[in-house]
């Protein structure tokens, strides 16, 4: 005669399957399917690390970041894509570097500079374009052009410089088409998107950190 069954494990095994479900269910509704991807791959983020946080490295921080500025801009705002920005970049390093240095020198310093397009991790970040609307870049790895002053150790201003968005008085939105956005992946910029991507924003961030 057949032993009756266990009714806790019968409760435990249907109680797991319901939480494979779920999480089933929770990531083909929150996975980076619709163009998250995109915010991060093409990005290129322009990161200026002063020497210190002293008053002075502070104030040279910004006059470095303004003399130079406009130069780095211009070498990628008529690109296409951010391979090519990217390219182009790696192609003007040390001119960068050199026309940073110099600028310094004539402000009385003798801080190296080095100039690195690379990977980098940065915190969410919120901005305004001149239209007042509010767009929010999620914390990730995302490409980085740094320009690094002396020891880089204080604290330090960044902005997006592909697309284009670096300079005040640019609309982000229209930025972010030229360069190849999508309505929808514009809309999961904008500041009152759906709570949903945030959550899958944090999930892109896990599975990239898997691959390393």
């Amino acid at each position: 005669m057949n032993k009756p069954k266990n009714p806790h494990k019968l409760i435990n095994i249907a109680a797991a399957f319901c939480a494979c479900v779920l999480l089933t269910y929770c990531f083909c509704v929150f996975m980076p399917v619709n163009g998250e991807q995109k915010i991060y791959r093409d990005v290129i983020r322009l990161h200026v690390l002063p020497n210190s946080d002293s008053e002075e490295d502070q104030a040279l921080k910004l006059e470095a970041r303004d003399y130079i500025l406009g130069d780095i801009a211009a070498l990628t705002e008529n690109c296409k894509d951010s391979s090519e920005a990217a390219e182009i970049l790696r192609a003007h390093l040390s001119g960068i570097e050199n026309k940073a240095k110099d600028f310094i020198r004539q402000k009385g310093y003798d801080y190296n500079v080095r100039a690195v397009l690379s990977e980098e991790p940065y915190p969410e970040r919120t901005y305004e374009d001149s239209n007042g609307e509010t767009f929010v870049f999620p914390s990730g790895k995302y490409q980085s052009l740094r320009l690094v002053i002396g020891e880089g150790g204080g604290n330090n201003w960044w902005c997006v410089l592909f697309p284009p968005l670096c300079l005040s008085g640019s609309k982000i939105e229209d930025g972010l088409a030229v360069a190849g956005y999508s309505s929808e992946q514009i809309n999961i910029l904008k500041k009152d998107k759906d709570k949903k991507y945030v959550i899958r924003f944090k999930i892109l961030e896990i599975l990239a950190g898997l691959g390393k």
